[in-house]
């Protein structure tokens, strides 16, 4: 797996490592849906906590998380932030921030 987003190219700045290239919001909203059409939810699980935890999957492999036993395709994209692993969105639903999402 490449490091960061496709298209991205960490290289040293000044005052550390920087990206050349500035994100897309709607690039970055657009895959996010795509995403949420295909997920479905996977075994849910409490941890010792109590906090709710419902994986996001998609074709075999876990791509999110809720915090709330939600439809997914009813969740609208938040915020996001990248590092280099990939992009990482967050779901939002009526104002509330529920899960999150991984781009690679």
């Amino acid at each position: 797996m490449p490091f960061g987003a496709p298209g991205w190219k960490w290289k040293v700045g000044r005052f550390g490592y920087v990206m050349e290239k500035e994100p897309d919001y709607e690039e970055i909203k657009a895959k996010t849906k795509e995403l949420l059409e295909k997920a479905v939810k996977g075994n849910a699980w409490r941890n010792p906590r109590g906090v709710l935890h419902v994986p996001l999957v998609v074709e075999n492999q876990i791509v999110g998380e809720l915090w709330e036993d939600l439809n997914p395709k009813e969740l609208e994209v938040g915020s996001y932030w990248f590092g280099k692993w990939g992009t990482k969105v967050q779901l939002v639903k009526d104002g509330r921030v529920v899960g999150f999402l991984w781009l690679a």
